[in-house]
């Protein structure tokens, strides 16, 4: 068997991935409740996937990073594997959150310093699951990482959802920006899919087909974990139609009232198409 995997799995593996989600932290209506339920801790069931990809990928490293914890629990991408397989992790937050877990460090991080963080916090270039989610300059952080040669076996990124599957568009980097309830954040879906592609990462699901739990997360794998006979949904079967966040409630006072609008006047402001 593959040493990749603790299991061999099938062609069709990584197809159908929402069954998976995890249906902890919502009540009969799809609502969150609080707080959250053990073992899972995903906002809308992202950890349940996740448990399931690592029900066949082998966490060798027994590590996982995630940028943006909040307090480590509610929300959190990365517990249920941290605490179900007792793995070490690096978890970083810059706001004001009282942090719930001992593991989270609180410290406002950028490109200039993220990689000084993760080493301070014993991180190795090697680890299993990277989340990342910081509503901010996502982007440029995980630049940084991949630069600095860290590589993860999965990584669940949050993206901006104004922009189609096909549109490479990126928030010009400020330092300076902080979170403020409206779209003018992140990156779209192709420009993280741009730049993991070249890192040998593919996309293989969205979260945001489902109306009742929509979230604007997708998750890649290392291309090691990916064989030539490795049925892979496309990015425009994965995700086609652009959405605005309802609790971005400022979009309409700063930028319009319509996706259009506002995916105009954030392209015109501050946004940057990249090169194919």
């Amino acid at each position: 068997m593959d040493k990749n995997f603790k299991q061999q799995p099938d062609n069709n593996w990584l197809t159908n991935l929402d069954q998976y989600r995890s249906s902890g932290g919502f009540d009969e209506m799809g609502v969150t409740s609080h707080p959250w339920p053990g073992p899972w801790y995903s906002d809308d069931g992202e950890d349940g996937v996740l448990n399931y990809l690592f029900e066949y990928i082998n966490d060798s490293n027994k590590f996982a990073v995630d940028i943006g914890s909040a307090h480590g629990y509610g929300g959190s991408q990365i517990r249920h594997l941290v605490d179900k397989y007792e793995w070490n992790s690096a978890e970083i937050d810059g706001g004001n959150w009282n942090p719930m877990h001992p593991r989270v460090h609180q410290e406002w991080f950028n490109i200039n310093n993220i990689c000084n963080i993760l080493e301070k916090l014993n991180t190795p270039k090697q680890f299993d699951l990277l989340s990342l989610d910081i509503d901010s300059m996502d982007y440029y952080i995980l630049e940084k990482l991949l630069v600095n040669g860290y590589r993860f076996n999965v990584a669940i990124i949050e993206f901006n959802p104004i922009f189609g599957y096909n549109e490479p568009y990126v928030r010009a980097y400020d330092e300076s920006y902080r979170k403020d309830s409206t779209s003018n954040y992140g990156a779209s879906l192709r420009a993280f899919e741009m730049l993991l592609n070249e890192a040998e990462y593919t996309l293989v699901h969205t979260f945001d087909r489902m109306e009742s739990r929509k979230a604007n997360n997708a998750i890649f794998i290392s291309n090691k974990f990916i064989s030539k006979d490795t049925k892979i949904i496309p990015s425009n079967e994965l995700y086609s139609d652009c959405w605005i966040e309802s609790w971005k409630h400022r979009n309409k006072q700063l930028y319009g009232n319509t996706l259009d609008e506002i995916k105009t006047n954030l392209c015109n402001e501050s946004f940057i198409k990249l090169e194919a």
